[in-house]
């Protein structure tokens, strides 16, 4: 038995339109789910009420692009609604929805053990929808690498990097300059730093070196490893391309093959650090609500169109 099942959560896979699946789970005690919002329907009747309310959106970084995009189509659309958005990472995502501060929380990954126990004590049920597909990529300044001479490295090598088990980076790879790391992290609480560790640092019991430089966002990681020489730090895929960052292929292991972090491979998940964003309500989205319709949107193919243009990727469609 998995570790799942252990705790008691249940899962039933549905593919319903462009929703990839449905998962009911109980931890604790508590349910937190995944799927449609409630009588989710592209029809938009003129006569809702939905048309001249407001929703506010908080919390991941990487997340970020896609609220802010969508917000703008959609209030262009529907010009009586307010959409606001803000950041703050996916741990102020939960936050604000438990504390009902928000009608939706970015994240960009599931809840923490914590966050569930959290969301139990305050009578709050985690309804969590699919909305694309991203990658956590790994890049390091030109001064380490560039396409003439790529890097390559297996999950145990980022941790070990992050760990600060490496200090030079010759000590890494045979032909990489002496010079000392520059290792860039996210904040605690960050998504994509959870996802992050979640493959590098978890399974060898390995914890972020106190050395490491903390950043608050993507933007900010892209910044610093673009502007300091022999850095290395990890981005969401929309925020990997630049003249200025050389992004590393990353292998399974010794003995599995590297793999760049492209739309296919995320696509088909055979990128090691692949996963799902997703939008987050503290219960399931009330038909004909503005929440319900904004959710709507992100998952219509027009909503999708943005996913894409932001530099993630739309989710797979039904077969």
């Amino acid at each position: 038995m998995n570790k799942m099942s252990s705790l008691g959560i249940s899962t039933v896979i549905a593919t319903v339109g462009m929703v990839v699946f449905l998962v009911v789970g109980f931890v604790a005690g508590y349910y937190i789910s995944m799927g449609q919002p409630s009588g989710s329907s592209q029809a938009f009747p003129e006569d809702s009420a939905w048309r001249s309310a407001s929703i506010k959106l908080s919390g991941s970084t990487t997340v970020l692009p896609i609220g802010n995009g969508s917000a703008i189509a959609f209030m262009n659309k529907y010009n009586a609604t307010t959409v606001t958005v803000s950041g703050g990472g996916t741990g102020v995502g939960y936050s604000n929805i438990l504390d009902k501060q928000v009608d939706i929380g970015m994240a960009s990954r599931e809840p923490k053990q914590t966050e569930i126990e959290n969301a139990k004590s305050k009578g709050v049920a985690l309804w969590l929808y699919p909305i694309a597909l991203d990658g956590v990529c790994v890049v390091v300044n030109p001064s380490v690498a560039n396409t003439s001479f790529p890097l390559n490295l297996t999950l145990q090598e980022i941790g070990k990097i992050y760990a600060g088990m490496y200090t030079y980076w010759d000590e890494v790879k045979t032909g990489l300059p002496h010079q000392q790391i520059f290792t860039v992290v996210r904040e605690p609480g960050s998504g994509t730093r959870g996802t992050f560790e979640e493959f590098t640092m978890t399974p060898w019991k390995y914890n972020v070196t106190t050395a490491a430089n903390t950043r608050q966002s993507n933007p900010e990681v892209k910044t610093t490893v673009e502007n300091t020489q022999y850095s290395i730090g990890y981005v969401g895929f929309g925020f990997h391309v630049s003249p200025n960052l050389h992004t590393v292929a990353v292998a399974k292991d010794n003995l599995s093959q590297y793999i760049i972090p492209s739309t296919s491979n995320i696509a088909s998940r055979t990128y090691p650090m692949s996963r799902y964003l997703y939008f987050v309500t503290g219960s399931r989205s009330i038909s004909g609500s503005l929440t319900a319709r904004f959710i709507d949107f992100v998952l219509s193919p027009e909503g999708q169109q943005i996913v894409e243009s932001t530099g993630f990727l739309k989710l797979p469609e039904t077969p």
